[in-house]
């Protein structure tokens, strides 16, 4: 079983690293293509990921057609569709791979068991989630406060590995821009 989630759960709640490796065995490890859709808007969701390695986008596709990226997943972030995942009927968004993608996966009902057999693992999540959380109302405080350029820049300069990783239409969802004002913004940043 991967490190990589053993050394995430230990570094936030560090008192229970002897419990840690118990609570590995819950979890599978798969792999997905580049471009492969895991959860599909409408579906029901009955799986938590970890990525190891790779890129997922949350996206949902608006009346026109159009994919709206919401969100990036990349190593040691947790992502699912986490409305449907908690009980409603079906997902709202869209969750596909970037790249090659592995992950660790837990279905909810082992999840649900996982926390009932370690009660620290609710810490842990609690903590996963609040800073989540606490960087989707930076986002959104920094996306509603600045210009599609400034937030283009703040994204760039706090992200540019990341950048890096997905497509430019990707990236123009996103923010929120055609493509053609993604190359004019890519431009004047290299500039």
């Amino acid at each position: 079983m991967p490190n990589q989630l053993y050394q995430h759960i230990v570094t936030l709640i560090p008192a229970f690293e002897s419990e840690v490796e118990k609570v590995l065995h819950y979890f599978e490890k798969q792999s997905f293509p580049k471009n492969h859709i895991v959860i599909n808007e409408g579906s029901k969701v009955d799986c938590f990921y970890f990525v190891l390695k790779g890129c997922m986008q949350i996206y949902f596709t608006d009346n026109s057609g159009k994919k709206n990226t919401i969100h990036f997943a990349i190593e040691n972030w947790w992502v699912t569709e986490y409305n449907a995942f908690l009980g409603n009927p079906e997902a709202q968004f869209n969750i596909a791979t970037l790249e090659d993608t592995e992950v660790l996966m837990i279905e909810k009902e082992k999840f649900e068991q996982l926390l009932l057999d370690f009660p620290f693992m609710g810490i842990y999540f609690n903590k996963v989630h609040m800073r989540a959380y606490g960087a989707s109302l930076l986002k959104q405080k920094t996306f509603a406060t600045v210009s599609k350029k400034d937030f283009h820049y703040y994204f760039c300069t706090h992200y540019p590995d990341l950048v890096k990783r997905f497509p430019d239409e990707i990236f123009a969802s996103y923010i929120g821009i055609s493509l053609d004002e993604l190359d004019v913004l890519n431009q004047n940043f290299r500039s």
